[in-house]
């Protein structure tokens, strides 16, 4: 089995930090590493229709006035590209699915590409296949910077801990941007990620929990569950043109069979 990835340099870089895994051996450290796709778990056709499954987002009455605003001002596509509006299209009808920059796309969640996670003595890895940066989470003790003068990015600064066998990362200092089920997040906007492993070794559960008392009136939660890929997968490289016209209508759908 095969995904694309533009850093697989880095994971096979990576992958040499860990030797034998004699650190995710230990007890309090589930063994995460390897490669992981995420799963539709409830049945909803399209990782969008998932995200929108998880609208139970509380927002302050103003974070609900400049999402409304944010939605009616067209959203983050740059000027003459339009949005997947998600609907059928006849063969051969090209449509929009990215707006060509070559960056991660969405949030800091997997879509349905494939992500990697590598663990070391002082830091985990989280790598995902397409183009844009990877995470890197710290766990040698460290604290997060002051966000005075942090410059926001797309992954912001993340620390993590090994809790009673959970991965627990703690992140902020992000770009401003949308969350799924409705939330928004400021370089402020704490998230609360814990990593959970199957007794089997199989499955991971990710619970995502924004924290922010200027954007929620309550904690925003939800649940993605991905699967772990066989022990041969392996990651070889892709690249991305942002000029390329073809990164901005890269679908055309095939004639469907009745």
């Amino acid at each position: 089995m095969r995904y694309p990835s533009v850093i697989a340099a880095l994971v096979i870089a990576a992958v040499g930090m860990t030797g034998d895994h004699t650190r995710a051996q230990q007890s309090n450290v589930p063994d995460i590493e390897g490669t992981w796709v995420r799963l539709d778990t409830v049945g909803a056709g399209s990782f969008g229709a998932v995200n929108a499954l998880t609208g139970n987002a509380v927002l302050t009455p103003e974070a609900a006035a400049a999402a409304a605003a944010g939605r009616q001002g067209g959203g983050g596509l740059r000027p003459g590209l339009v949005a997947d509006d998600n609907k059928p299209h006849a063969a051969g009808e090209p449509y929009v699915v990215t707006d060509g920059s070559c960056t991660l796309p969405g949030g800091l969640e997997p879509n349905s590409s494939a992500f990697h996670i590598i663990q070391s003595k002082d830091e985990v890895l989280i790598v995902r296949e397409n183009p844009g940066l990877h995470r890197t989470i710290y766990i040698d003790g460290r604290k997060h910077p002051d966000l005075s003068r942090w410059r926001p990015t797309v992954v912001g600064h993340s620390i993590g801990r090994y809790e009673n066998g959970t991965f627990v990362i703690d992140t902020v200092g992000l770009m401003p941007g949308g969350v799924p089920g409705g939330g928004r997040r400021t370089a402020e906007t704490q998230l609360t990620e814990r990593y959970t492993l199957s007794a089997d070794g199989k499955r991971l559960t990710m619970t995502y929990t924004w924290n922010d008392p200027k954007i929620y009136q309550k904690p925003h939660s939800y649940q993605i569950v991905a699967e772990r890929q066989p022990a041969g997968t392996w990651p070889f490289e892709d690249w991305c043109d942002s000029g390329d016209p073809t990164q901005r209508t890269s679908v055309i759908p095939p004639k469907q069979l009745p």
